[in-house]
């Protein structure tokens, strides 16, 4: 039986950053360079952060 080849995602990163805000009810935590909702409101605590930053990409051109 053949297995299907996985091709990897050709995504350009570019240096160009994003902040992006939790939706309502939710505040974003950061823990070893990832994000994560919480659920509740935005307050101080230990990993808790306003706006998560993100990387953009784009995705390669592809050739057909």
């Amino acid at each position: 039986m053949a297995r299907a080849v996985k091709k990897k995602p050709k995504l350009n990163i570019s240096k160009k950053k994003v902040s992006v805000d939790p939706p309502k009810g939710y505040h974003w935590m950061e823990e070893q360079g990832r994000y994560y909702l919480m659920k509740g409101d935005y307050k101080p605590h230990p990993g808790a952060v306003a706006k998560a930053k993100f990387k953009t990409a784009n995705h390669g051109k592809s050739k057909k």
